[in-house]
């Protein structure tokens, strides 16, 4: 089975990757909602805390709805949401998620990510050209 990559989407249009990090003894998730342009680059990021969550399922739901909201207030109109807590190709995005609940560092910046999703965003960028080009 080929490992799955992160893909930039095309010009002009902005990737959305999503994703929770629910821990079932507080009934709390973080979410996180991590942009990026069609090189890569990351535009944008947000962790958002909700209480009272019920399971892991609603924790992923409530972070597609944060990641539009987001999207909204950012005033991206031209996107791709793509957000499954099963591939590796969302890893940056969990990774943000894991290190708000880690930090209890909630809110939206354009930068100042972590080192580590930066890394991760990076390295994703990485694979992608390296992929591209071995189909040649």
């Amino acid at each position: 089975m080929a490992k799955e990559i992160w893909r930039p989407p095309e010009t002009g249009v902005i990737k959305i990757n999503f994703d929770a990090a629910f821990k079932s003894s507080d009934k709390c998730a973080i979410t996180a909602a991590l942009a990026r342009n069609s090189s890569g680059d990351i535009i944008g990021a947000e962790t958002y805390l909700f209480e009272d969550v019920v399971d892991a399922f609603v924790a992923e739901a409530r972070a597609c709805e944060r990641a539009l909201i987001f999207a909204g207030m950012m005033g991206l109109w031209h996107l791709i949401m793509e957000g499954n807590s099963l591939t590796l190709a969302n890893e940056a995005a969990h990774i943000l998620a894991i290190e708000g609940r880690r930090f209890q560092r909630f809110g939206f910046w354009v930068e100042g990510v972590t080192d580590a999703v930066k890394e991760k965003a990076m390295n994703d960028r990485l694979d992608w050209f390296q992929s591209s080009y071995s189909t040649f």
